[in-house]
């Protein structure tokens, strides 16, 4: 029989997984069974419940118990949801640093802060500032109705409060198509600090250990601003103010936030009522729809940073040359040691 004239095909192997991002194993709090099969004491991720991951009793236990049939499977300490370090009688994690970061609250003054410096101009040429307060038009409203006579006894009735503005948030929605996995983390390098991690800090060594954070997660924040004037030239200056700022969008900074946080103006509305009567007073009022496209942080990440390296050129692999590396890396560690 002639010899073949093509290679022949080797034989096919097992088909390679082609998730390269796969899911967080399962977690336990106890025992864990590695690759090679060996049990070992450490466990998957630290500070999880015990999940299982090929756990058959459901086949077998026929009672109806109601109670030790699920938990959560968080093991991934980013998500676990803690604003403390020792939140659920559980160990602190030493690669993340958990805290309460008022993201939501900073939002929303920074919301109410965009707003403080309105003004209305009078006929002789004077600005007088316009007041804002944090409530819903139900509590504004009552605000401006409510006893105005002075409690010094001399019976002097202040004027009515307007113009006034009130802003409050409306809802809020989990904006999914801005979200970026949180394993991209931000070291706060700074060109001024030839691009070295920001936020270190010394255990042992100067600068030994570096923290870092997350783009967190997208948060978008309704906010209805409302206005109200007696004078349409006064909500007029006031609308020409308000619209200035979004060109087309607007911008707010808060803390624990390292980037702007975006602000659309999304509708503007009014409920003018042209025919109030012959006793009633015409009061303008208008509600303009307000977005901010902010985050929620997450916990902050901890890791050990590379202080001193050492590197070897060579032509060729030698066993010579694989001592000389060796007995060099046993010096190094003895070094930092």
């Amino acid at each position: 029989m002639n010899d073949p004239t093509l290679n022949p095909c080797n034989e096919p192997g097992p088909i390679q997984d082609t998730n390269i991002d796969s899911a967080p194993p399962f977690c336990r709090d106890g025992k864990k069974i590695s690759s090679s099969g060996t049990i070992t004491d450490k466990p998957y991720l630290e500070n999880q419940e015990d999940v299982l991951s090929k756990d058959m009793s459901w086949l077998e236990d026929a009672t109806m118990s109601k109670l030790g049939n699920g938990s959560p499977a968080l093991c991934d300490p980013q998500q676990s949801g803690h604003i403390i370090n020792e939140q659920g009688m559980s160990p602190p994690n030493r690669n993340v640093v958990y805290r309460y970061s008022k993201s939501i609250r900073g939002t929303d003054e920074a919301m109410r802060g965009m707003f403080k410096d309105l003004v209305v101009i009078d006929e002789s040429g004077k600005a007088h500032n316009v007041p804002i307060i944090w409530g819903t038009q139900e509590r504004a409203v009552s605000y401006i109705l409510q006893e105005n006579t002075r409690k010094d006894e001399s019976l002097v009735v202040d004027r009515i409060r307007l113009p006034m503005l009130a802003i409050h948030s409306s809802d809020f929605n989990f904006n999914q198509d801005r979200y970026i996995y949180h394993k991209a983390i931000d070291y706060l390098r700074d060109p001024n600090n030839n691009f070295r991690p920001g936020f270190t800090t010394s255990e042992r060594y100067e600068k030994d250990t570096i923290f870092g954070v997350t783009r967190g997660i997208p948060i978008d924040i309704g906010y209805s601003l409302y206005a109200w004037t007696l004078y349409e030239e006064d909500m007029n200056q006031i609308l020409t103010q308000i619209i200035t700022k979004f060109s087309p969008i607007a911008y707010i900074r808060v803390n624990g936030i390292s980037w702007e946080i975006i602000v659309k103006l999304s509708t503007i509305s009014n409920n003018v009522d042209y025919e109030p009567g012959d006793k009633a007073i015409r009061v303008f009022k208008y509600k303009f729809d307000l977005t901010a496209e902010s985050f929620v942080s997450q916990p902050i990440v901890r890791k050990k940073s590379v202080l001193k390296t050492k590197i070897q050129m060579t032509d060729q692999i030698k066993s010579d040359d694989i001592c000389d590396v060796l007995s060099n890396l046993e010096n190094a560690v003895k070094e930092f040691q």
